[in-house]
């Protein structure tokens, strides 16, 4: 018996003095996550995509934290769920296979599980949701299978077996909300990131109209009704340097200001009965929730929630309950509920991290650096907890260009982290969330200032003593894979190693053949190809590539649709021709990035390996 109280004694003080070195990579890339909530019409219960199972899948809670349901079982995972505002026994889901991004809509009902077309399965064509009609008799949703550029709007009527097409005007549309006498639909329109419009389509008449005509780079965006249907709150910039929530009349055009802080609100949710809205205002890169009571004028802050990120808002039908997701640099995103009648906030879901102790998890400071012009740029530096000496630190840089780094819970970071590396994880000019002024400063002409910001990160670090100058690694996706590859070009001395994932290595091939859904998108931000081909051209990291020294890592997906492989192919094969390391994995079954789980430990693993030899060394 002693020596059982003994064995026992030594595992639980093991255990209890566990560390990063007793995890594994694969642990730590197995944290869940829960998001894109929707309630059932009687807010009875609520589904939501969760990658508890390993691929992403539709699961339903019963009652508040009741009995957890999966109900979809697809190879490829899920991206979305809309539960019919009518009934029980229907929804909308959407899937894609192999990370090729054309998404595919089915209905579902719950209780049985297998998918019911409701659009075409074989064709190449992209099919995204919008929304259905408040009495679920009709459900709207856009796609680009007319030509392969454009996105038209098509209804469908749950007693007919066709959709039917009703706007065709051209571009990248979304179908946002019907009125609540569903007499009209609306409609967005982006002309770039930074530039949209909504359009109102009235089903009497069958005409559509734009609401929000206007002269240079303004953004609208998520419209709902209000209780009369006369008019639309949204999201707004016009005259502004933040976005703040507005009101139109949809009659006369009128604008209204409602909400308009001294900074960016990202998210706006309104019920059905347009009395209570709720938002979320982008602080630096923290989000900060207000519920609004219309009738009562009630407000509820932010201090209901812990510093961290909120993805998506949502309503019940009667408007007494808003679900969200939530997430934080140390907590997975998961659902949660704030019932505005008991003025309660809290969990449903509860997303696993891989059975590594959250103490463990680095919260990162927000710090500023002066870039070449003086110009303050915001960054994440997060530090491993008791580091000692100097410190590899790898600059992490966001993709977009418009979008944004913010302090949510990345298993990959955590793991570099807990083995000795830092992470600086900047807001380069071009990023959202800080005005539209700073969003402007890295267009067409002005794109390597962002670049020299990658410079002045170096830079910055180099003065800090906990810092090993000499083993500075770029890590980027997409346009971030951009970044690493024009700072190994750019700056061939600053940098010991760069990750590229995804990346663009030529402007001119990448607008040749990215989507041709996404071509105009694009040029509105890099520069267009008739007109800017020479500029374009100068700034393409293929085109430098002979300045490289330090050992590049990529990675690419064969079914992307927005950067297709041939920009890494060409990227590898010049640095491998001139003698350079370039190592590269090329996963078939991946898209724009890597969302199997297997392939992201495959992946990671090498690049763990990668960085011991070259970084580590």
């Amino acid at each position: 018996m002693k020596r059982q109280l003994l064995v026992l004694s030594i595992l639980l003080t093991a255990i209890a003095t566990a560390n990063a070195s007793d995890f594994t990579l694969s642990q730590f890339l197995n944290v869940q996550y829960a998001q894109r909530p929707t309630f059932n019409p009687t807010a009875t219960e609520l589904a939501y995509i969760s990658n508890v199972s390993g691929e992403p899948q539709v699961w339903r809670v019963v009652g508040r934290m009741g009995k957890l349901i999966q109900t979809t079982f697809e190879p490829d995972g899920m991206d979305g769920v809309w539960w019919s505002p009518a009934s029980s026994n229907q929804m909308v889901v959407s899937a894609s296979r192999g990370g090729s991004e054309r998404s595919k809509l089915y209905m579902l009902d719950p209780n049985v599980s297998p998918l019911m077309p409701l659009t075409p399965t074989e064709d190449d064509a992209i099919y995204r949701f919008g929304c259905w009609s408040q009495d679920g008799t009709k459900l709207s949703y856009v796609s680009n299978a007319r030509n392969g550029v454009d996105f038209d709007v098509y209804e469908h009527s749950i007693t007919e077996s066709e959709p039917r097409m009703v706007f065709s005007g051209g571009g990248s549309l979304s179908a946002e909300c019907y009125s609540q006498d569903n007499r009209f639909l609306v409609i967005t329109r982006d002309h770039s990131n930074v530039n949209s419009d909504i359009l109102l389509y009235d089903r009497t008449t069958g005409e559509t109209r734009v609401l929000t005509e206007h002269v240079g780079d303004e953004l609208f965006s998520n419209p709902h009704f209000d209780d009369t249907s006369t008019k639309l709150f949204a999201l707004s910039n016009r005259g502004r340097e933040y976005s703040g929530v507005c009101s139109i009349n949809i009659f006369g055009g009128e604008l209204t200001w409602i909400e308009t802080p001294e900074m960016d609100i990202d998210l706006l949710a309104v019920s059905s009965d347009g009395l209570n809205y709720a938002y979320s205002a982008n602080d630096r890169g923290l989000s900060r929730f207000n519920f609004v009571d219309i009738r009562h004028d009630r407000r509820v802050g932010s201090f209901r929630l812990p510093d961290g990120i909120i993805r998506g808002m949502t309503f019940s039908n009667d408007g007494k309950r808003l679900a969200m997701t939530f997430g934080a640099a140390d907590r997975p995103f998961d659902v949660w509920i704030y019932d505005a009648v008991n003025d309660l906030l809290s969990p449903v879901s509860s997303s696993a991290t891989g059975g590594i102790p959250t103490d463990l998890f680095v919260k990162p400071e927000l710090i500023e650096y002066d870039s070449f012009d003086k110009l303050k740029v915001p960054a994440f530096w997060y530090t491993p907890k008791d580091a000692k000496g100097k410190l590899p630190v790898v600059i992490a840089i966001h993709g977009g260009p418009e979008s944004q780094a913010r302090p949510d819970l990345s298993g990959w970071f955590q793991y570099l982290l807990h083995n000795g590396y830092a992470i600086l994880e900047p807001n380069v000019r071009g990023s959202s969330g800080f005005g539209k002024s700073y969003m402007s400063l890295d267009n067409v002409h002005k794109r390597m200032d962002s670049v020299k910001d990658i410079e002045y990160a170096a830079k910055w670090l180099a003065k800090q003593k906990n810092v090993d100058k000499s083993k500075i690694v770029l890590y980027g996706g997409s346009y971030g894979g951009f970044m690493v590859l024009s700072g190994l070009t750019t700056y061939p001395d600053l940098f010991a190693a760069g990750i590229d994932v995804v990346g663009i290595s030529n402007f001119v091939s990448f607008l040749e053949n990215t989507g041709k859904y996404r071509r105009a998108l694009r040029e509105a931000e890099y520069g267009s190809l008739e007109t800017d081909r020479e500029f374009l051209e100068s700034v393409s990291p293929l085109n430098q590539v002979d300045k490289i020294r330090a050992p590049l890592f990529v990675i690419q997906g064969a079914n992307d649709p927005r950067v297709p492989q041939s920009e890494s192919d060409q990227m590898v094969e010049a640095i491998r021709t001139r003698g350079g390391i370039a190592e590269y994995l090329v996963f078939e079954d991946e898209g724009h990035g890597l969302s199997k789980i297997e392939n992201r430990i495959e992946a990671y693993d090498k690049v763990v390996e990668f960085l011991n030899t070259h970084v580590r060394k």
